[in-house]
């Protein structure tokens, strides 16, 4: 295959591995900036959001609730797969920031939001619940979920940019003086 893409293409097969290598870490840190943005827009300004709609019920609004976590977070999972895949193409490896994303993430989906799912159903069946904290963790991890995608982005944008050193400057970079003129 490589053979064929340095035939029909005149550069040579490391070049074609190493322009995949840019174009993937772009894509990867665009993926993580909208899954940060996904998080932000379905799970920190929607999903309260139903709560102020004064003519849905609260049963019809933890309805709600349920389908809108479910299939953002099925959103956010493939953001993340895209992510690890657009990594490997790239050959890096996850940065600390998206790492702990990752872990946030996986912490919400097999532990936070059954406990909040069994609340959830409880208050749709009509049973009275007891106060709980489950729903300030839930926010204060979507938060912190949030800011290490956004620092995991800035941070793979940083690594695209172009290194430029300054070199020290040499007498012969200096600008020629004119004798005889002060300065």
């Amino acid at each position: 295959m490589m053979e064929a893409l340095t035939r029909a293409h005149p550069c040579s097969a490391s070049q074609v591995r190493s322009s995949a290598g840019p174009a993937a870490s772009q894509a990867a840190a665009a993926a993580t900036m909208f899954w940060a943005g996904a998080a932000v827009s379905g799970n920190l300004i929607a999903a309260p959001a139903k709560f102020q709609a004064p003519s849905l019920s609260l049963p019809v609004a933890l309805e709600v609730g349920r389908m809108q976590f479910l299939w953002i977070g099925v959103a956010e999972a493939i953001c993340l797969l895209a992510i690890l895949l657009l990594l490997t193409a790239a050959r890096r490896w996850p940065s600390w920031p998206l790492l702990a994303a990752t872990a946030v993430f996986a912490l919400q989906r097999l532990w936070l939001l059954p406990l909040l799912d069994i609340r959830t159903l409880a208050v749709i069946a009509g049973t009275q619940v007891e106060e709980s904290s489950l729903h300030i963790v839930y926010v204060a991890a979507e938060i912190l979920k949030t800011v290490c995608l956004v620092w995991a982005g800035t941070l793979s944008l940083r690594f695209l940019q172009p290194q430029t050193r300054q070199k020290p400057a040499s007498k012969s970079d200096q600008p020629l003086k004119p004798k005889g003129i002060p300065q």
